[in-house]
Order: structure tokens, then sequence, then C-alpha cells
């Protein structure tokens, strides 16, 4: 067995940087294309194709699409609807495919899973928005008490947190108003006329 010199090492990570296949670094270097594989996964590098191991027959693989977010949050009454909708599907499971089926299943689990992640979602905005009205209450106590006191060293200590406190609220701002809490995801808006209970 040869051992690899550091300067080969180097030669080798660049070469890989270049794009050069495992059967041109193997010949390159005149070892087999399992060593280069090896001396690749020892030194950490990703293990390019190799021109041999890809047939001109096999069909090429899909690169999937990344997955965007989605512009708003499905509310507990959509996914409950979804989530029912499956199961009544399945209630009725004789005239249905395997791919069916399993398209439903997936369906009940994706939905069990959010309405479980759903509720913590909603029970952290509202931790996150109680603490925007409680900066935005001291906020305006401190310009109170900025304003009545005559000591210009305290007068400072009071700007410098005011300021403080407007830079934190201005970030929070793109998703958090000073005491308007959002839409609750959890149960649709009562309509008008109908009492609450």
């Amino acid at each position: 067995m040869i051992r690899w010199k550091t300067d080969q090492e180097h030669e080798l990570t660049d070469l890989m940087q270049q794009g050069k296949g495992i059967d041109e670094l193997a010949e390159h270097f005149k070892r087999s294309p399992e060593a280069i594989r090896l001396k690749l996964r020892r030194l950490g590098l990703a293990i390019p194709e190799s021109t041999k191991d890809v047939s001109s027959t096999s069909t090429p693989q899909h690169v999937l699409e990344p997955i965007k977010p989605a512009s708003d949050l499905i509310s507990l009454e959509e996914i409950m609807k979804l989530l029912l909708g499956a199961l009544e599907q399945l209630r009725n499971s004789e005239s249905l495919s395997v791919l069916q089926v399993k398209r439903c299943r997936l369906i009940v689990s994706t939905a069990r899973t959010y309405m479980s992640m759903l509720e913590r979602y909603v029970h952290w905005t509202d931790i996150e928005q109680r603490m925007v009205n409680v900066e935005a209450r001291t906020l305006e106590r401190l310009k109170e008490l900025r304003e009545h006191t005559k000591d210009p060293d305290e007068k400072a200590k009071f700007t410098e947190q005011i300021k403080q406190l407007e830079e934190g609220l201005a970030r929070s701002s793109k998703f958090y108003k000073p005491f308007q809490k959002k839409p609750s995801l959890m149960a649709p808006p009562m309509p008008w006329g109908t009492p609450q209970v």
C-alpha cells in the first residue's frame, strides 16, 4: 500500500473541486477507484459518480424541486374538513385503489401531526404577542419617567433603554403589533349575532 503524501491530498482535493470523476482521479494518481473513494471519505469530501458506474441506458434521476413555504397557515377548521374527507373515503375503501388508500392514510397522518403543531404554534405566538405587549407598555412607562426626571444621567439612561426597546419592537413589527392579537387558527370566528359559549 502506497501512502498518500500531503501534496497529493491537496491535489486530490483541487481536482475534485474541478469536477473530475473517480475514473479520472484513479488514472491520474495510478490507484484503484476504490482507493480514491476511500481517500475521499477520509478527507470528508463528496464522492463523485464514476463514469463506469453510470450506464448509458439508465433513466435520469429527477431532481426534486425545493419546497416553497405556504403563504398562509391552514386553520383547524380547514384541516379538520380535509381529515374528515379522507376518513370518509377510507370508510368506503372497497371502491378505492391501493394508491388512493395510501393517499388517504397519509392525509390522516399528516393532519394529526399538523393539528398538534398548530396547537403549539398558537401557544407560542400568544406568548410572543404578550411579550411584545409588555415591551410596548414598558416603553410607554420609560418615556413617562424620562419626561418627569430632571437628572441628566437618569434621562440618558432612560433614553438608551427606550432606544433598545424601540429597536426590538421594530424588529418584531413584521409579525406582531402591540396590543393586536392575531386571528385564531384554532377555531373559526363566530358570525355576528351568534352568542359565544
